[in-house]
């Protein structure tokens, strides 16, 4: 086993550098190192080396290299961070236990973890995951943790480890390192964890999605699950104050206002409808084939609405709208609106495309929106 895993407890550590190299950034191996490489989907220690920062911890052939901004030489402390240390702890203490309760009480299998750097995942086995199921999980998570099992870290021979009810067949041969959570769990794992479930305090399942036909769980333990529950706490708090009602009441008066933002919103629509058709008949007064508006200030779902009543009433409709700086161009003529496009857009800065009768143009400026225009009528004029 690594110095990490035999020593856990160790945070601060005097020990000589004994290889150096530069590889984004400069890497540096130790005599001695009693800092986690980051390895079975749990990220590496931070901490610092001479007072530089450790950004990160890799094991490779055997070597724990350390990455720093700067080469060190000679005699060295090290100081892992142990507020890092504790929470990856946790969240990977977590993992175990979930797992655990999944395959044993479910008979679903973990099939990965990742700690990140804000919740933590986990994949498991199964195509449908219910509010039940997350209940059940739940209730039994509260129970492990209070129960305060004890987790061991041992190491065995090969055929010692075997014999232990292992969760998984090991990965590796030889010396197996078992991390045992009282009768719950048995896995090899060569990661870091806390000394009891109790130094859990609280697991909190934040979310799901379905991912290659199996489902990914979201959560967080420790210290990071009672900063998530204050945090929802307080965003219930300020939305309860702004909506002027209860905390529980919160869901109905979100609801209400929805339903009050439809009713707004088809008001709207009728008021634009109404003021589209008044618009239009002074129009369509005029004998050109082409209708030009401009929309100073109109949203560009108005323009939009706009540009389609015009080629409804058998002209062509260009409108530009100031707001989205956007030429919305619809109608049957003599112009392919998307090949016209494709040729003549870069011309006069600007970028788009569509079909044979509708096209819009993003432009840096109305006037180049404005030769666009007029370039166009150039050509149906020919």
């Amino acid at each position: 086993m690594r110095l990490e895993q035999i020593y856990p407890a160790v945070r601060k550590f005097v020990t000589h550098v004994t290889q150096i190299k530069q590889e984004q950034g400069y890497w540096v191996a130790l005599d001695e190192s009693y800092f986690y490489p980051e390895s079975g989907g749990q990220p590496a220690d931070r901490g610092t080396l001479n007072g530089l920062v450790v950004h990160d911890v890799q094991l490779t052939d055997g070597i724990v290299w350390h990455q720093i901004d700067q080469p060190i030489e000679g005699s060295v402390t090290g100081l892992v961070d142990d507020v890092v240390r504790t929470d990856h702890a946790a969240q990977h203490t977590a993992q175990h236990v979930i797992s655990a309760i999944l395959q044993d009480e479910f008979n679903i299998k973990t099939l990965s973890f990742r700690t990140g750097s804000e919740e933590s995942t986990l994949d498991i086995e199964t195509d449908e995951w219910t509010a039940a199921l997350q209940t059940r999980l739940e209730k039994r998570l509260r129970q492990v943790i209070t129960s305060a099992l004890p987790i061991t870290a041992t190491e065995y021979d090969e055929a010692a480890a075997l014999a232990l009810p292992l969760r998984k067949t090991p990965q590796v041969t030889g010396k197996i390192r078992v991390v045992q959570i009282g009768e719950l769990d048995y896995s090899a794992c060569g990661g870091t964890h806390l000394e009891s479930t109790a130094d859990l305090e609280l697991i909190v399942l934040t979310g799901q999605e379905r991912i290659r036909g199996n489902i990914r769980l979201m959560y967080v333990a420790k210290d990071r699950a009672f900063d998530l529950l204050a945090a929802n706490q307080r965003v219930l708090r300020e939305t309860a104050q702004a909506l002027s009602a209860k905390k529980e009441r919160v869901a109905q008066a979100v609801e209400e206002l929805k339903q009050d933002v439809v009713r707004l919103n088809r008001a709207v629509e009728l008021v634009q409808d109404a003021h589209i058709k008044a618009e239009l008949t002074q129009l369509l007064a005029s004998s050109d084939d082409w209708i030009f508006v401009n929309h100073a200030e109109q949203h560009v779902s108005f323009s939009e609405k706009m540009v389609k009543a015009i080629a409804t009433a058998d002209r062509v409709g260009l409108v530009w709208n100031e707001p989205a700086k956007k030429l919305l161009m619809q109608g049957a003529s003599s112009i392919h609106f998307g090949k016209f496009a494709k040729t003549h857009l870069k011309t006069f800065n600007g970028r788009g495309g569509g079909s044979e009768h509708v096209a819009q143009a993003m432009f840096l400026t109305r006037d180049d929106a404005m030769a666009y225009i007029e370039r166009m009528k150039e050509e149906q004029s020919k």
